[in-house]
C-alpha cells in the first residue's frame, strides 16, 4: 500500500495553483482582510515518529468581535505533523463511528467523501458516542478541498460532536490535514466559541487562514 501511494503524493503536492478553497465558502458581510495576525512557528510531533513540518505560517484571519482580545490564538488544539501517506490512507470519518468517510481520490487528485453501512456494533456505538437514538440525527459532513501557497489537502466541518465534548461545551469542529514534501500539517479545533459572554462563529475564518498557509519554512532570523 505505502509503496503505492508514494507516486500518488507526489502528484498530489506537485501541482501548483493559486490558493482557493472548494467549494466557495460564505464571507460573513463583517470579514475584514486586514484583521489578521501572523502565525509562525515549529510545528513537530514527537509522538508520532517524531516527524517535523518546519516552520509554518500563516494569516490568522479571526472576527471582529476578537479585536480587541491582546492573544488572538488560532481555536486549534493540538497541531500535529503527520505522515503524509497516513493522512492519504487514513482519511476522515471511519475512526469516529459515522456513516461517512472523506477519503482522496487518486483518480481524480481531490477529497471525496462516500456514505458506507455500519456494522450492528459500530451502530451502538455511534449512538453512545454521539448520545442520539438514530443515525438519522447525525449532520452530513461539510467538505471543503483547499490549496494554500505550497500545501494541498482538506477541510472537514463536523458537527457530529461525540457527547464527551458536548459536555464541555464544543458544538462544532474544524478539522484539517494540508499536505507538502511527505508531511502533513493538521489541527482540529472549536469553531464556536465565547467571545465576551457571545458566541461567535469561527469557521469562515479559520477556513480563509487555511488558504494562507506556507509550510517549511526556515527558522527566522533574529537579526
Amino acid at each position: 500500500m505505502r509503496k503505492f501511494l508514494i507516486p500518488l503524493t507526489l502528484a498530489l503536492i506537485s501541482q501548483n495553483a493559486e490558493s482557493d478553497i472548494v467549494p466557495e465558502i460564505h464571507v460573513p458581510p463583517d470579514f475584514n482582510r486586514n484583521n489578521f495576525y501572523i502565525y509562525y512557528n515549529e510545528i513537530t510531533s514527537g509522538g508520532y515518529g517524531g516527524r517535523s513540518c518546519g516552520y509554518v505560517s500563516f494569516e490568522n484571519f479571526y472576527p471582529p468581535e476578537y479585536t480587541a482580545s491582546k492573544i488572538k490564538r488560532p481555536p486549534f488544539d493540538p497541531w500535529l505533523c503527520l505522515y503524509a501517506l497516513d493522512v492519504i490512507h487514513n482519511g476522515y470519518g471511519p475512526d469516529r463511528v459515522l456513516p461517512e468517510e472523506v477519503y482522496f481520490d487518486k483518480k481524480t487528485g481531490i477529497w471525496k467523501k462516500k456514505k458506507y453501512t455500519l456494522s450492528k456494533e459500530s451502530t451502538r456505538n455511534s449512538l453512545d458516542v454521539y448520545g442520539i437514538k438514530s443515525l438519522n440525527e447525525l449532520q452530513p459532513l461539510e467538505l471543503y478541498n483547499i490549496r494554500s501557497v505550497n500545501t494541498r489537502g482538506y477541510a472537514v466541518i463536523d458537527s457530529n460532536i461525540p457527547l464527551r465534548k458536548k459536555k464541555i461545551g464544543v458544538k462544532k469542529s474544524l478539522s484539517f490535514c494540508l499536505i507538502r514534501d511527505g508531511a502533513a500539517f493538521c489541527g482540529t479545533g472549536s469553531m464556536i466559541n465565547l467571545v465576551d459572554d457571545k458566541e461567535v462563529d469561527f469557521t469562515p475564518y479559520m477556513l480563509k487562514s487555511l488558504e494562507t498557509v506556507e509550510m517549511g519554512l526556515p527558522e527566522k532570523s533574529n537579526n
